[in-house]
């Protein structure tokens, strides 16, 4: 089987650009096929022929390899952070009762313990709740399934689940078990990435791209408005907001085929949402 070389990813980013505006301009189509001729005249050079061949790991495997620089620099966190955090710290309060649902490192944990809620965190990984156990001292962390929580029915006012249900087939049966252990009128928040990012390979990337450099990834499902919204009814809960958040300049400049073709980069991904958010209530 043929490696999977940078070169083809090259490619594919400036096709895309093309694909997504050759109605638009002549002189910028004429750009882009020139782009797509100096990848093909530059195949065999060192800069565009090494092999990136993705390694996919389990979930476990994955995040106990991830955990020590998930945090960042991670253009995606920052762009959901830009609209989770000041959803989170309207709706948190003191001595609400709060669960951070597939808490990974804590993020959101810390903020809910900083705004006074009792907070308690939950994830697969025990490497990432290491992090979050030394981030929030205050909150209470422990390992388990997201499809299958440890906790009351009603035991939460307020709950999130961050970038994390994608790596489920389908989210249905999480959706239903965080809708349960909320109390009526409670509150969840779902980040997720957007089925439109998936643009630019849509997975859950870590390590590099580099000659010698080990690029891994866990898989991420994109699931459509209409999974989503039949989960939402089937557990319960009323959908208060969606925000669909775009790429923004930072995760396109973070791309490595903009280190090559900036330009080619921005039509690609520019103006498509790379996240969404959605705000719910559970009926009282």
């Amino acid at each position: 089987m043929e490696p999977v070389r940078f070169d083809h990813y090259l490619a594919g980013v400036v096709g895309l650009g093309l694909m997504r505006h050759w109605y638009a301009d002549g002189d910028t189509n004429v750009t882009r096929m020139a782009e797509l001729a100096d990848i093909l005249a530059k195949a065999d050079e060192s800069t565009h022929s090494f092999e990136v061949t993705p390694m996919e790991r389990s979930v476990g495997d994955g995040y106990a390899e991830w955990a020590a620089t998930y945090d960042g620099p991670n253009p995606m966190i920052d762009l959901e952070e830009s609209v989770v955090v000041p959803l989170l710290e309207r709706l948190a309060g003191s001595g609400l009762r709060a669960l951070d649902a597939a808490c990974g490192t804590g993020r959101h944990a810390q903020l809910l313990d900083a705004c006074g809620c009792v907070t308690t965190g939950i994830d697969q990984s025990p490497e990432m709740l290491e992090l979050a156990r030394r981030k929030v001292p205050n909150a209470e962390f422990e390992v388990g399934d997201v499809e299958d929580l440890p906790f009351d029915d009603g035991a939460f006012d307020l709950a999130v689940a961050s970038l994390a249900l994608c790596h489920l087939p389908d989210p249905t049966v999480a959706v239903a078990e965080l809708a349960r252990v909320l109390a009526a009128g409670g509150v969840l928040v779902v980040s997720d990435p957007h089925p439109m990012g998936g643009v630019l390979g849509g997975q859950a990337f870590y390590g590099g791209v580099g000659r010698g450099r080990t690029l891994s990834f866990v898989r991420n499902h994109r699931h459509h408005a209409s999974t989503w919204l039949r989960a939402f009814a089937a557990a319960g809960l009323d959908v208060v907001d969606c925000v669909e958040a775009p790429f923004t300049d930072e995760q396109i400049a973070s791309d490595p085929s903009a280190a090559f073709h900036p330009e080619a980069a921005r039509a690609a991904a520019a103006g498509l949402p790379s996240v969404w958010i959605w705000e719910l209530r559970r009926a009282a």
